[in-house]
């Protein structure tokens, strides 16, 4: 289950600048950087009822949107000006979208998310702040250019009020056990001479090496000391 709260006060007044350019809603996640398409590790709302929050996170991977970020069709950290008409995403008119692409547009149209800005922004340990805000009317050309301005410079605002609580709660995806073996693997050591180092049993770092394993979601070790160094855990 994704934990989603609302948006602290000292953030949530500054969405007043926001609105006066027509976005009046925005869902901020914390994600892992590793282009997958995997649930936030928290979600901080404004705007949204709990039950389009919930139903969204529950529909994620039918995201259009999201699987295209995923495949790296887009730079996250540039923003992407979007509006939904239920049929596709202005951004993406030659795609041909699934039935349950669409399923979703529509479902987002109906809930009045009509026009989005979306980017990233990075945090420590490979995370990334997700900051989506949204509208529920088209907007003329000069109106976004506007708001896009806007939306942009309040999104980085929002973060910072948003980013030491969070960092403090995510930037260590793996424990000091774990960071440690990871760094002895990175070496070429193996698990018996990783116990031996650490004064640890061989079944312990087993466990420990398994656990780094799958939170970095790799299947070998070339593939975590390769992501260990992409999260700045390996020098």
């Amino acid at each position: 289950m994704v934990p989603v709260s609302a948006m602290p006060p000292e953030a949530a007044s500054l969405l007043d600048q926001v609105r006066s350019v027509g976005f009046d809603r925005l869902m901020y996640g914390v994600d892992m950087l590793d282009g997958e398409i995997d649930m936030p590790l928290e979600v901080v709302d404004h705007g949204f009822t709990s039950e389009y929050t919930r139903l969204y996170l529950d529909r994620l991977r039918e995201d259009p949107l999201r699987r295209m970020v995923a495949r790296g069709e887009f730079d996250v950290f540039t923003p992407l000006v979007f509006e939904n008409d239920g049929k596709g995403l202005s951004i993406a008119r030659e795609r041909r979208f699934s039935a349950g692409d669409l399923s979703l547009l529509r479902w987002c149209l109906s809930q009045g998310v009509r026009t989005g800005i979306s980017f990233r922004i990075r945090m420590p340990r490979g995370r990334g702040a997700s900051l989506n805000f949204y509208s529920a009317y088209s907007h003329t050309q000069k109106e976004m250019d506007a708001a896009l301005q806007r939306v942009f410079l309040i999104g980085h605002q929002i973060h910072a009020r948003l980013e030491p609580r969070l960092s403090r709660r995510y930037d260590r995806l793996l424990s000091d056990r774990e960071a440690e073996c990871l760094e002895w693997i990175a070496l070429g050591k193996s698990n018996p001479e990783i116990a031996t180092l650490l004064g640890l049993s061989p079944d312990t770092v087993k466990e420990h090496v398994q656990s780094l394993f799958h939170k970095l979601k790799v299947n070998g070790r070339a593939q975590a000391v390769s992501r260990g160094h992409m999260l700045a855990y390996l020098g």
